[in-house]
C-alpha cells in the first residue's frame, strides 16, 4: 500500500498536478501571497504546448472625413488551447505609451505576455490604437526608435508621405509637473489648420473603437468568432477602450491586469477624493510626451544602469499619449470642445451634419460610459499591491461605479507586484492566474 502511494505521489509530482493543487485562486478582494507566488514560479502548471505564427495586418478606414490605418498583430498557435470546446482567444488593448509589439517583447528584450499565452495555445490579438504605429519603420515592426522622441506625433495612416516635423506643432510645458500616471510635464499641440490638426481632431474615442472593431473582426472573422471563447484584456489605458467596445463587439468576458476603467469610473474616483478638476482639464487636441522621467516613475526599483538599458528598449514604443486622455478621464469640457470643433470643420462629411450636432456630441462622449452589453459578462479586475497607476483604493473606487453594470465582478490582487508586466516572473504568475480563472469557469456566464 505504501509503495503504491509513493508511486502515485511520484507520478503527481512528475506531471505537476500536486504542485498545481498547492496554490489556490484568491477570493474576491483577496491577495495572492508570496508563498503562493513562489509555488507558481517553482512549478510548471501551464507548460509550453505549442509553437505559433505571427502576422501583422493593416486595415484602412475613414472617420469624420480623415483617413486612418488600423494595425493588428496576431499570434496564432499551432495547437490551439480550448475552453468548453471553443478556441481560447485573448485580445490585448495596449497601454498609454506603447503599441502592440510591447505585448510580444519586454523592455529587456525577452518574451512578453502575448507570446507567453501563444506558447500555451492561446490565440493572441494585439491591438495598436490608430496613430501609434510608425509606418516608416523599414523593419515593418512599427518601431519609433529612429524618430527622436521630441518630435514624435501620431502617424495615422500608411499613405502619409513623411513623419511630422517640428513645424507642425507647438510645444508647451506644465510648469515642471512631476510625472504621474495621469499627467506629464511636456505637451505638444498641433497647429490650427494643419493636416496634423485635422487628423488629431478626428481621432475621437469612437475612431479608436472603430479601428479596434475592424481589427478584431479581421483577425477573428464572424465564423471563427462563433467557435472561439474571446476575452478582452486592456493593459492600463487599454481598458478604457475595451470596455465601451462591448457595445459593438462583445467578448465572453474581461481579463484584467493593471486595467483602467471607464471614464465615468475615473471621474467618480476623483470626485470621491473631493477632486472635481478633471472634468475641466484642458486635454482637447493635446499630445502628452511620456519621456524618461515618466518611465522612471514606473521603474523606481531598478538601478540606474538597468533603467537606462530598459529605456533604450522602450524607445521602440510611441512614448506618447494623444487623444485617449479626455475619454478615459471623462474630461467633459475637452470632449465638448472636440465635438464642437469637429462640427465647425469645413471638411466634416455631410453624413455627420445630417445626423445633427446632438448626435455628434453624444458619439464623442458615449465611450466614457459603461455599455449595457457588460451586464451579460464577467469582469476580473486584477492588480499588484504596488501598482503605481491603479492601486487597490483606485480599483475599489472604480468597482463602485462599474459593478452594477456587469454580470459578475471580482477583484484579485498580487502581493509585491507593480503596474507593468516587465519581468518574466510577473508574466508567469499573472498568466497562470488567468488560465486558472478561465479553467475554474469564472467567465462561463452563458
Amino acid at each position: 500500500m505504501l509503495n503504491r502511494l509513493a508511486v502515485s505521489i511520484s507520478l503527481l509530482l512528475s506531471c505537476g498536478t500536486l504542485v498545481a493543487a498547492e496554490w489556490q485562486l484568491p477570493p474576491d478582494k483577496g491577495t495572492l501571497e508570496p508563498e503562493a507566488i513562489s509555488t507558481i514560479l517553482a512549478g510548471n502548471d501551464y507548460p509550453e504546448t505549442s509553437g505559433y505564427q505571427r502576422k501583422t495586418e493593416y486595415i484602412d478606414f475613414s472617420a469624420y472625413g480623415q483617413n486612418f490605418t488600423q494595425v493588428v498583430v496576431t499570434l496564432t498557435p499551432d495547437k490551439p488551447r480550448k475552453h468548453k470546446g471553443r478556441k481560447l482567444v485573448v485580445v490585448g488593448g495596449e497601454p498609454g505609451s506603447e503599441y502592440a509589439m510591447d505585448f510580444l517583447e519586454t523592455p529587456e528584450g525577452k518574451e512578453g505576455p502575448g507570446v507567453w499565452l501563444a506558447k500555451r495555445g492561446v490565440t493572441f490579438i494585439g491591438l495598436t490604437r490608430v496613430g501609434r504605429w510608425n509606418f516608416f519603420d523599414k523593419s515593418g515592426n512599427g518601431s519609433w526608435k529612429d524618430i527622436p522622441i521630441e518630435v514624435r506625433m501620431p502617424i495615422f495612416n500608411r499613405q502619409q508621405s513623411a513623419p511630422w516635423s517640428a513645424a507642425d506643432f507647438d510645444v508647451k510645458t506644465n510648469n515642471g509637473q512631476a510625472p504621474t500616471s495621469g499627467d506629464s510635464n511636456l505637451y505638444r499641440l498641433p497647429k490650427d489648420g494643419s493636416a496634423l490638426y485635422n487628423q488629431m481632431l478626428a481621432t475621437t474615442a469612437h475612431t479608436y473603437l472603430t479601428g479596434y472593431q475592424k481589427a478584431i473582426e479581421h483577425a477573428l472573422p464572424p465564423a471563427q468568432r462563433k467557435k472561439s471563447f474571446m476575452l478582452y484584456w486592456g493593459m492600463s489605458t487599454g481598458g478604457a477602450f475595451l470596455y465601451p467596445l462591448a457595445k459593438y463587439l462583445p467578448p465572453d468576458g474581461y481579463l484584467g491586469w493593471g486595467t483602467s476603467s471607464t471614464g465615468l469610473a475615473y471621474a467618480y474616483r476623483k470626485a470621491a477624493q473631493n477632486d472635481y478638476k478633471s472634468a475641466y482639464a484642458k486635454t482637447a487636441m493635446r499630445l502628452r510626451e511620456r519621456g524618461l522621467d515618466d518611465f522612471g516613475y514606473y521603474t523606481r526599483e531598478l538601478d540606474a544602469n538597468t533603467r537606462e538599458q530598459w529605456w533604450q528598449g522602450v524607445l521602440k514604443s510611441p512614448r506618447f499619449k494623444s487623444g485617449e486622455d479626455a475619454p478615459m478621464q471623462f474630461g467633459a469640457a475637452a470632449l465638448t470642445e472636440n465635438a464642437l470643433r469637429l462640427w465647425q470643420a469645413e471638411w466634416l462629411p455631410a453624413e455627420y451634419r445630417q445626423r445633427g450636432l446632438a448626435a455628434l456630441v453624444n458619439e464623442v462622449m458615449e465611450p466614457s460610459f459603461p455599455p449595457v452589453a457588460l451586464k451579460k459578462l464577467a469582469v476580473l479586475d486584477m492588480n499588484g499591491l504596488k501598482d503605481e497607476a491603479i492601486p487597490p483604493k483606485v480599483v475599489d473606487a472604480h468597482r463602485v461605479v462599474m459593478e452594477p453594470y456587469v454580470g459578475k465582478y471580482r477583484v484579485a490582487r498580487v502581493s509585491g507586484f507593480q503596474h507593468y508586466l516587465y519581468k518574466q516572473d510577473s508574466i508567469k504568475v499573472v498568466g497562470s492566474l488567468w488560465l486558472r480563472f478561465i479553467d475554474s469557469g469564472y467567465f462561463d456566464t452563458k
